[in-house]
């Protein structure tokens, strides 16, 4: 389960999860674009952009799907109702939730966390040296360096993925188009084309 606004989605939010697919034994990674979030965060464009340039962007990997179960709730969406939902669509699956590590900052400060690490374990992305749960005491324990343990157990374990580190950024592109910079190299052909003609994030 890969949760995040993706907006837009960028060139790192494919070639990653391409990546790990692999060291992480997944069968396939879903994309499921936040909806209402609580903590007040809207994103920049519709959902219909968002769920457009996603399948542009994914379209060529089979094992990479999109989901739109948050987009369809008509209320706040909390990231464990969220994880019970597919916890119930793949009974007999071990679930991972990867997260970048910009949102994985504010963790401990989510709806209900605990309940999420009792329930899967959790494939935090890297962007550069700056381990962010230095400072987060209460999660420290569930931090594993062992791959094979992880991917055995069913939750309860943290795992940095750093393998693939980028400075692509969302917000990076949303300023270069409001700058009126180029973004061509940042996300797909298909993207770029789409952003340009809709005019998005003018």
């Amino acid at each position: 389960m890969y949760l995040g606004s993706f907006d837009p989605v960028h060139n790192a939010h494919v070639q990653i999860p391409v990546k790990i697919f692999s060291t992480y034994k997944f069968d396939k990674i879903i994309y499921i674009p936040t909806g209402l979030s609580p903590v007040g965060k809207k994103p920049s464009i519709s959902n219909s952009d968002r769920l457009k340039m996603l399948g542009n962007a994914l379209h060529q990997y089979k094992y990479l799907s999109i989901s739109d179960y948050e987009l369809r709730l008509n209320t706040i969406c909390y990231s464990i109702n969220t994880i019970k939902f597919f916890k119930e669509e793949y009974p007999q699956d071990k679930l991972r939730l990867i997260i970048g590590e910009d949102n994985f900052e504010s963790f401990e400060k989510w709806h209900k966390y605990s309940d999420i690490i009792d329930l899967l374990n959790i494939i935090v992305l890297i962007r550069d040296n700056t381990k962010s749960c230095d400072k987060m005491n209460t999660l420290k324990e569930f931090i594993t360096d062992d791959i094979d343990q992880f991917n055995d157990s069913n939750s309860k374990m943290i795992h940095y993925f750093n393998g693939l580190k980028s400075n692509i950024s969302s917000t990076m592109i949303r300023n270069r188009i409001r700058d009126n910079k180029p973004i061509e190299k940042y996300v797909s052909a298909d993207n770029h084309k789409y952003i340009l003609e809709k005019k998005l994030y003018k």
